[in-house]
């Protein structure tokens, strides 16, 4: 079992000092009581398919087994029973990425929603919020290339559009804890040329979070807030919206930096916020599709800064994103 050879710096998480020279690395069994899965894609014979795993690495189950299309951005229901994930099919300008649906245990899988990407859960459970293609004629990559807000209701089977019309150029929406906002990242779109957003669920309004970077993503609790910096480095921050804007520079922590030539993505939280699941290897493609040869899938202890990688074959493992429940 290889680890990726990477320089970390540590530091401060919530107060905590730089770790001693002597701390005692981290071990696959220090992963052994985390009850939770993580489900992630992966690249292996020719398409990127999911698969779920536990955080000890113990366990390793494929859910998707498909050929001539990639199953890819798996996103876990509230509850734990289902994953919303995209589909891409088709080549060059003729492929499309569309939404889908599965049970947990990869069984049921429906359409949702074509020429569809970018999901997230609203914290009951009652909607999958989306973004749809900038063209459903020409397919782009580029996780930005993106117009409007929807959302599909699993109580109906109905898409509705969000209130705001002019929404473009979203992409790794997350759904606030409280269900009363969507953040995103912006590209290029309603007068920004590279921001982090937060849009009102079920308002007209949005506003600039305060961060520099891109992928914010909520802890658990809705009290804090996650992102990539960089390409190198994820930071972490106190978030509260009822100040403009919700992040002050005062409250922004680093928790990781990778040295050049290795990149860090696809942060997510832990269900009991002790831990963040995220990609990470050699540089490489980040989005939804783009090839990462050498990437991995690790997890990062919060309380002391250790980390370690819970896959080691570097077959592109990315957007890792944690079972809610056990």
């Amino acid at each position: 079992m290889k680890k990726l050879l990477i320089l970390f710096l540590i530091l401060p998480v919530f107060g905590r000092m730089q770790l001693p020279a002597d701390q005692k690395a981290l071990t696959l069994a220090d992963f052994s009581s985390i009850s939770h899965k993580i489900v992630y894609e992966s690249f292996r014979n020719g398409s990127y398919d999911l698969y779920i795993t536990s955080a000890d690495a113990s366990w390793r189950r494929q859910l998707t087994d498909t050929k001539n299309m990639h199953e890819m951005y798996p996103k876990v229901s509230p509850d734990g029973k289902l994953i919303a994930f995209s589909v891409d099919t088709g080549e060059g300008r003729a492929r499309r990425r569309d939404l889908y649906l599965m049970k947990i245990d990869g069984s049921g899988r429906k359409l949702l929603s074509r020429d569809s990407r970018e999901h997230c859960w609203s914290p009951d459970g009652r909607y999958i919020a989306f973004v749809k293609s900038e063209s459903a004629r020409r397919f782009s990559g580029e996780s930005w290339a993106t117009k409007g807000l929807f959302f599909y209701d699993m109580q109906s089977g109905q898409v509705t559009e969000h209130a705001n019309k002019k929404l473009e150029h979203l992409y790794n929406l997350c759904w606030s804890p409280d269900g009363k906002y969507i953040t995103a990242t912006v590209l290029g779109g309603m007068g920004f040329r590279h921001t982090d957003i937060a849009i009102e669920a079920w308002g007209t309004k949005y506003f600039q979070l305060g961060i520099v970077g891109c992928r914010p993503e909520f802890s658990p609790d809705g009290k804090k807030i996650g992102w990539g910096q960089s390409d190198r480095d994820f930071r972490i921050a106190k978030i509260d919206f009822s100040r403009r804007p919700p992040v002050s520079q005062k409250d922004i922590v680093g928790i990781i930096q990778v040295t050049k030539g290795y990149e860090v993505y696809h942060l997510d939280w832990s269900p009991d916020g002790r831990y963040i699941a995220f990609s990470c290897g050699p540089d490489g493609e980040q989005a939804v599709g783009g090839m990462a040869p050498g990437w991995n899938i690790c997890i990062l202890e919060l309380s002391t800064g250790r980390w370690l990688n819970i896959t080691w074959d570097g077959n592109h493992n990315k957007e890792p994103d944690w079972v809610p429940l056990n």
